[in-house]
């Protein structure tokens, strides 16, 4: 059809950004790749090039339709001067066309519901939070306050109870770990005090310093009881955001999807079932699974309502 909308979706997080270019079937027509584009933590210009990198990729890709709409799902959206922020940043990027900014548990839940925003997201990557509409279109959300004030169960979160515990191990202040042997690996440092130097010396990201806590994961799942009390708190935390939601919604003894997204549920299936069995003994009719599908892809799906409003208007 010549008049089938296209549409762009971003899910911009803190480790990476991907941009996805799709027709009015929801076919992906292209993608893009790049950086992470939490200003936050990289500052306002860094993020602005991996936006632009990433949307550029992906209209190439798709040789460059004409956009009906877009929606951006980006980290560090937790204010109204970040909207603002977030806003200025992408409107040149893309001059004219209908634009729609949301959290990033917006999109996990499009995407899980093939567009439908009802039920829960719980977030767990570089940062973490939890969000959920209910059947009225309620929405409520819990954390994403940030690596300084919040971020609990996150990567970063996960990674800093990981250093901090193999510091104290390596002083004799606490037991014994695995997890300095394995950080310094997952660093690729020579050894802990290599690793520190490298933290504190070459000014690590938060991004950087999230990227350790797939190997406090995996000495969770191998059973390292240090590491794996790390991992039990993050569920906890992560839980414990879910259930704030369901609360404020009013939920508990509904039936709806709680969604887990981000890279640490795809690598722990530990994690996966802790967070499970604390939702469902607060809502338990409430079913927890790993989301199917790319965030990005529920940003498209957004977008596409959005330029689908736009055309019954006109």
């Amino acid at each position: 059809m010549p008049n089938a909308p296209y549409a762009l979706g971003l899910d911009g997080g803190g480790s990476r950004t991907l941009c996805l270019v799709v027709d009015g079937e929801g076919r992906e027509l292209g993608r893009g790749l790049a950086g992470p584009c939490n200003h936050q933590s990289i500052g306002v210009e860094a993020a602005r090039t991996a936006l632009a990198e990433a949307i550029s990729s992906a209209r190439r890709a798709a040789t460059d339709p004409p956009l009906d709409a877009a929606c951006f799902s980006m980290a560090g959206l937790d204010r109204d001067e970040d909207l603002r922020l977030i806003r200025e940043m992408i409107e040149p990027l893309l001059p004219g066309t209908p634009i729609e900014i949301v959290h990033d548990t917006d999109i996990a839940l499009a995407a899980a519901t093939g567009g439908r925003r009802f039920g829960v997201a719980i977030i767990a990557g570089t940062g973490s939070s939890a969000a959920g509409f209910d059947a009225a279109g309620r929405r409520a959300r819990a954390g994403g306050w940030g690596h300084v004030l919040g971020d609990e169960g996150s990567g970063y979160d996960i990674a800093r109870r990981g250093l901090n515990a193999a510091s104290r191990a390596r002083d004799g202040r606490a037991p014994a770990t695995t997890l300095i042997e394995r950080m310094v690996g997952a660093a690729h440092a020579a050894t802990f005090e290599d690793l520190a130097n490298r933290i504190y010396l070459d000014g690590w990201t938060v991004g950087q310093v999230a990227a350790l806590a797939p190997a406090v994961v995996v000495a969770a799942e191998e059973g390292d009881t240090v590491a794996l009390e790390i991992v039990e708190n993050a569920a906890n935390e992560l839980a414990l955001a879910a259930r704030a939601v369901i609360a404020a919604l009013e939920m508990e003894g509904q039936a709806f999807d709680v969604v887990l997204s981000g890279g640490l549920f795809q690598g722990s299936s530990r994690l996966v079932d802790l967070v499970g069995q604390g939702v469902r003994a607060f809502a338990p009719r409430a079913t927890v699974a790993l989301l199917q599908y790319e965030p990005a892809y529920g940003a498209a799906l957004i977008a596409l309502q959005l330029a689908q409003r736009n055309r019954e208007k006109a």
